[in-house]
């Protein structure tokens, strides 16, 4: 028994001081997700991407994505600052907002933007192109964007990375 609770502890101690020391490169996830909420979503987007016959990669983050355009081979990071065109929708395919144009967002770094484009847009380089399925929790989460996204809202993005500084 002695051996056996020394076994255990040599191996939660190691984990334990790695995860708790680990940073959070996308700061600002919502630990407080519900579960249950997150594994609806799940199964809402896989029937949607079942429905519209798509090929998508899973992140372990839980966002589903394709590359349509790889882009260059300079990737932003979560300080630079994207120029995009975009478009969101919903799982009904309601178009729910889009840059209609380039835009900046008024100088806001990829930081700044929801966790699902930090992700995704450090996956392609200047002039690539992503398709991508963002499940709530990495949105907007509970929090509705005035009238245009309500809260809890699985987004579908086309996004095009147009440059970055």
């Amino acid at each position: 028994m002695n051996a056996f609770l020394r076994a255990t502890f040599c191996f939660l101690l190691p984990v334990f001081l790695l995860t708790a020391c680990a940073k959070d490169e996308y700061s600002g996830a919502d630990v407080n997700f519900d579960v249950e909420k997150s594994i609806l979503q799940d199964s809402l987007i896989q029937e949607y991407i079942s429905d519209h016959n798509l090929t998508m990669e899973h992140d372990f983050n839980g966002l589903y994505f394709k590359i349509e355009e790889p882009g260059d081979s300079d990737h932003p990071d979560l300080n630079s600052i994207p120029t995009l065109n975009y478009t969101r929708s919903n799982l009904n395919d309601s178009l729910l907002d889009a840059s209609f144009g380039d835009t900046d967002f008024d100088g806001r770094a990829l930081k700044d933007h929801i966790l699902g484009w930090q992700i995704g847009l450090q996956k392609i380089g200047k002039g690539g192109k992503i398709f991508m399925i963002i499940p709530s929790r990495l949105a907007f989460g509970s929090i509705a964007v005035g009238n245009i996204i309500p809260a809890n809202t699985v987004l579908v993005c086309d996004v095009e990375l147009v440059d970055f500084k």
